[in-house]
């Protein structure tokens, strides 16, 4: 008798990405407890929620005292509202034909859209008519990177235009900081003086704005005098501040394995595609089934260890020779009493280790990969099951 199993079924591959709620929570109430009392936080949960899960991450994120949520595609706003979270949304990332779709819909859910061109405000506009509710607009003004935004000299001609139309509410003014992950940048300074400048100008259009923001995760943490009526961490939720900190963040995403196979090589054995390692001594190889096509970044091959946890102890292990697409290789060293079935953790919490060495991090695999721990998280491939820590 022959049983079906279906391909990239969960519960036959071994790859794990293990979320745990409660550090989401307790890193937003370590974030709300550095504002002032007027200052509200929005919790950033785009790309489904940083790897995390989107909704898990919002409800987790929303017990911890975060007032709002932020999410690029209307789309994810959309599923927010749907799943009853009770809170102020903001999406702002989509062109013509989402608008004339979704942004229907999404206005009349209340959820706030903003605005970085005139051609955008057309589109939303647009679609708060064919809602027939006033859309909630936060204007996007660019103050230097270059993307979504509308430059600072545009912004009295939009005002007027906001003004003038019956379906538009100004809700905000915003933009979004280039350089705030270095402190000594005196970038966010000029930045911030554009900013303030063109929200006189456009309050000279429009009257009070109701709220400004513009600080991420890494001005929250270094500039109070930016957290101004709302701040928008995203990294710093999942426990990766992007600056040093005394804030106590704790990592929420775990990414384990299994050793499928563990052998005894002699010296000179070369491993992975080009052989760009050769053991030097005699070792034990561990061979694990995760791989790029997972999310392990290739570029970082031969450079990071992992922690394996075997009957008698935890101990680092060093990746070997390439990435392969569903597998790694790593050195287990010539005493280890590893055996295939035993645990591996690629990155994160180690939970119920014993005294030992500590995991590997998002971000030692961010620097052996060159890039930063955002990739490594939104990496984690959709094949890898997600599983909520209760």
């Amino acid at each position: 008798m022959t049983i079906p199993i279906p391909a990239e079924d969960p519960r036959h591959v071994p790859n794990r990405a293990v979320i745990d709620p409660s550090a989401i929570t307790q890193n937003t109430r370590a974030l709300t407890g550095l504002l002032e009392e007027h200052t509200a936080l929005m919790a950033v949960v785009k790309a489904d929620g940083y790897g995390h899960g989107m909704l898990t991450a919002a409800r987790a994120a929303l017990e911890g005292g975060a007032t709002w949520l932020g999410v690029a595609h209307p789309a994810s706003a959309l599923a927010l509202s749907r799943a009853g979270l009770d809170v102020n949304i903001l999406t702002w990332l989509y062109e013509p034909h989402t608008a004339e779709t979704v942004l229907p819909e999404v206005i009349s859910s209340g959820i706030n859209v903003s605005v970085g061109s005139s051609a955008m405000l057309e589109l939303v506009s647009a679609a708060a008519r064919q809602a027939d509710r006033r859309a909630r607009v936060h204007l996007k003004i660019d103050t230097g990177m270059g993307r979504n935004g509308v430059l600072p000299e545009q912004v009295r001609e939009i005002g007027a235009a906001m003004r003038e139309d019956d379906f538009i509410e100004i809700a905000a003014a915003w933009t979004h900081l280039t350089d705030a992950d270095d402190p000594s940048d005196p970038s966010t300074d000029q930045e911030v003086a554009r900013f303030d400048s063109a929200c006189e100008a456009l309050e000279e259009e429009v009257g009070p704005i109701p709220l400004q923001h513009l600080a991420n995760s890494a001005a929250l943490l270094t500039r109070p005098d930016l957290h101004r009526d709302l701040v928008r961490p995203g990294i710093a939720l999942y426990g990766y501040p992007p600056v040093p900190t005394d804030v106590p963040l704790r990592p929420a995403m775990t990414l384990t394995s299994r050793l499928a196979l563990v052998k005894e090589v002699p010296e000179g054995t070369t491993i992975g595609y080009g052989r760009i390692r050769t053991t030097d001594r005699r070792t034990r190889l561990g061979l694990v089934p995760i791989g790029y096509a997972d999310g392990l970044h290739r570029v970082a091959s031969d450079r990071c260890e992992v922690l394996v946890r075997t009957a008698s102890a935890d101990s680092r292990a060093l990746q070997v020779g390439r990435i392969s697409m569903d597998q790694i290789v790593i050195d287990l060293g010539p005493d280890s009493d590893a055996c295939a079935g035993d645990e591996v953790f690629l990155f994160g919490d180690a939970e119920g280790a014993p005294t030992g060495p500590a995991a590997t991090t998002a971000d030692d695999w961010a620097r052996a990969a060159g890039t930063i721990p955002y990739e490594i998280l939104t990496s984690v491939a959709g094949r890898v099951s997600r599983e909520v820590r209760a």
